[in-house]
Parts: C-alpha cells; structure tokens; sequence
C-alpha cells in the first residue's frame, strides 16, 4: 500500500507539473496567434496601398505620399514578430527559422504534442512565383500541346489547344495543384512608322483588331495618334482599356482578361504597324512584329500568365507539345519566391505583382494561426483531461492510504489485544501470596 500511494503521490506531482506546463503553452500559443494577426492586418494595410499605387501609377513615377506610407508600414510589419517575446524568447513569436517544439503533457517522458512553427518575417513569407514569357505574334498563336505539374504534394496535367489565349490556359492551370492560382492579360504596345504612311509615298493603314468575339476595323490610320484615338473610341466594345503617351508617342493596349488579340490589314502598308507584347514580369518584347504578315491572313497575340503559390511547384513540357517552353521560355521550370520585403511599388506592374505575393503571405500566416488554434484547442483538451486524472489519483492515493491505515490499525489492535490476553494468563498463572 505504501508503494502504491508513493507511486501515485509520483504521479499527482508530475500531472501538477504538467498542467502546468501544457497552460504556459497555451499562453505562448496565444501569444503567437496574436502576434500573427497583427501582421496580418499589417499586411492587409500595406494590400491596400499597393491597390492605390495600381490605380494613382503612370509609367514609372512614383506617388512619393504613399511611398512614405508604405515604408512606414512596412517597417511595422517587420519589427511586430522580431520584438514579440514570450520568456525572454524572441523565437516564440515565430522570429527565426522554421522549427518543431515538442511540448511536454504528461508525467512521463515522451508524452509531448509537437507544435511546427513557420517563420513568417518579411524576408521569409511571400508567394512562389512562374512569369511567362513574351510569346512572338503568330498566324495561329500557340501550337497544341500539354504542361505537366507538379507540387503541394500533388501532379496534374493541362491541356493546350492550338489558339488557346493566355486567360483559358489560365483557367486551366488555376488550382491545377492546391494552392495554385493563376492570372492572365493580354498588353501590346503599338507603334506606327509615320514614314510609311504620310507623304506622297505614303499609304494610310486599315487593319482590323479582334479581341474575343469583337472585332473593329480601323480605317485611314497614319500615326500611332491617329490609332489611339480609334482605340478609345470602340475601346468598350473590344472590352480593352487603351493608355496613350502622348509625350513618349507610346500607344498600349490592355485586355485585363487575356483575351486573344487578332490582327488583319490590307495588302499594302501593313508593314507600318509593329506591335510588342509584354510579358509576365512587365517588360514588352526587344523588337516589334510587323503586322505584314495579316495580309495573308491573320496575327494571333497571345498575352502573359503569372502564377502564384505559397508552396513551391514546378512546370515541364506535358507528353504532348512544348507548351511550356512556347510560354515559359523553358523545357521545365521550377518556381522562385518573393518575399514580401522584396516587393517594390516603383510602377504600377510591381504593384500589382506586389499584391499577389501579399495575398499568399496573408494565406500563409491564415495556416499557420489556423494551426495554432488547433494546437490550443488540443493543449486546453489536455489540460483538462490532466486535471481529471490529477483529482482521480489524489482521490485513488487517499482511498490507498485509507485502506492502508486502517490496515496498519487492525494489525495494531490486534497485537495490542494479543498483549493484554497474554499479559492476563501470565498474571492468572502465578500463585497466591
């Protein structure tokens, strides 16, 4: 009996000890969880500016008001997880490396519930990014094929058809593999040589622009002026937006989209029209095509594809076709981070982009606070599950002890009464004085 009760006095202290480690955890899980929702309202701040940058950036000027704001924003972000301690430890808030802590619940060694932490500073949280390339104009834009993924633990297959524009190859490879999203636009830049179409050598040019299912022909055009103007005035029956510097001369459409942009002219002066397409990471082609070649049929402009992931993926050519060299400029390629303390607002291309790789870092620290809600949930489980297992071997120690006192008691009066029958035959045997 006294084995047992010391056994289980053993035992209530190490549950003591337990709980009160497993209600320290959930503190510091706590502590976590509200150091991850700070930074996520943080970033959802810094979201918001960059949506203005979207829409107050023209070309590469740069809104110094909201680049201030930024900055300060970002310089917040940054310090909320780096100065968040938890008993003198900067790694609780998630600071450094990514790790696994092994929590301890139990009076005996082993029983821990292990807790993996991400690192989710600036430099580490971001989205894993593939940019297209700029595909040349074509007669017939991308030829048939396949793209085979692979990642988050998974693989797929897409198919391409022959034709196929930039915002139905997205719709493809958007959730292909989970967490994989994709978007699609189509931007040409337009020049005119005005050489070729002014002066009594000159020929006006009539070139019709399909985009979808529209299509407007533009007659008599002369200069990128004389195009700009015509684009603006049927830009919303083709669904483009159309950005005209006079300034530079620089004429660009946008199908937000990515639709297809199709081209055919007249015979003679189709050469004075050259277009350049932009690709993924928002530079425009190094040399124009000549619309020439819609004389003998048609020019097919196939637009960029930017995709997104919080976990890395990779891209390869599918069992048929090259589709992902023809769009990725490689026969396979892997994805490549960028964190959020590398996004720059210095135009509006790297705004947008900037908004994307915000979204999968607030994605991320929405799992990772998912996780640690689940964690807690499990700790105050075992707290719980602790604390009854504490009642019930201080109630099993008492009943132990009890029964072992009354024992040692029984054992006692029974010597004691051996004693006195003892001592009274001693006294009964002796003669009388």
């Amino acid at each position: 009996g006294l084995q047992i009760a010391n056994r289980l006095t053993s035992q209530f202290i190490g549950l003591g000890h337990a709980v009160t480690y497993v209600i320290e955890v959930i503190s510091s899980d706590q502590l976590r969880s509200r150091c991850r929702c700070r930074l996520r309202s943080r970033i959802l701040g810094n979201t918001e500016l960059h949506l203005g940058y979207c829409t107050s950036v023209t070309g590469s000027v740069r809104p110094t008001p909201l680049e201030q704001r930024r900055n300060t924003k970002s310089d917040v972000r940054e310090l909320n997880p780096s100065r968040t301690h938890y008993f003198r430890r900067p790694e609780a808030a998630g600071r450094s490396a990514t790790r696994t802590n092994g929590s301890q619940v139990g009076a005996n060694a082993n029983e821990t519930i292990n807790l993996s932490l991400e690192n989710v500073a600036a430099n580490n949280i971001g989205s894993q990014q593939i940019k297209s390339v700029a595909v040349t104009p074509s007669a017939t834009g991308l030829a048939a094929g396949s793209i085979a993924i692979t990642g988050n633990g998974q693989s797929s297959t897409v198919a391409v058809n022959a034709g196929d524009s930039a915002k139905t190859i997205a719709a493809s490879l958007n959730g292909a593999v989970g967490g994989l999203s994709a978007s699609a636009s189509t931007e040409v830049e337009f020049s005119v040589d005005e050489t070729k179409t002014k002066g009594a050598t000159g020929v006006p040019v009539h070139i019709s622009i399909g985009v979808g299912s529209a299509t407007v022909k533009f007659v008599g055009v002369t200069s990128t002026a004389d195009l700009a103007d015509q684009l603006k005035s049927n830009a919303a029956k083709l669904g483009i937006s159309v950005n005209y510097d006079e300034a530079k001369g620089t004429l660009q459409v946008k199908s937000d989209s990515g639709e297809n942009l199709s081209f055919t002219s007249d015979a003679v002066g189709a050469d004075a029209v050259g277009i350049k397409v932009k690709d993924g990471s928002g530079a425009y082609a190094a040399a124009a095509t000549p619309l020439a070649a819609a004389a003998a049929g048609v020019i097919v402009a196939t637009g960029q594809i930017s995709l997104d992931s919080a976990k890395g993926y990779s891209l390869a050519n599918g069992a048929t076709g090259t589709s992902v060299t023809d769009l990725f400029g490689a026969a396979q390629i892997s994805s490549k981070k960028t964190s959020v303390a590398q996004t720059d607002v210095t135009d509006a291309n790297n705004a947008a982009n900037a908004i994307a790789v915000l979204d999968k870092a607030i994605g991320t620290i929405d799992g990772v606070r998912s996780g640690l809600g689940a964690t807690q949930n499990r700790l105050t489980t075992t707290a719980d599950n602790l604390q009854n297992i504490q009642k019930n071997s201080t109630a099993a120690r008492s009943t132990v002890q009890d029964v072992d006192f009354a024992s040692e008691t029984a054992e006692l009066t029974k010597q004691q009464t051996l004693q006195s029958a003892s001592t009274a035959i001693l006294f009964a045997g002796q003669p009388a004085a």
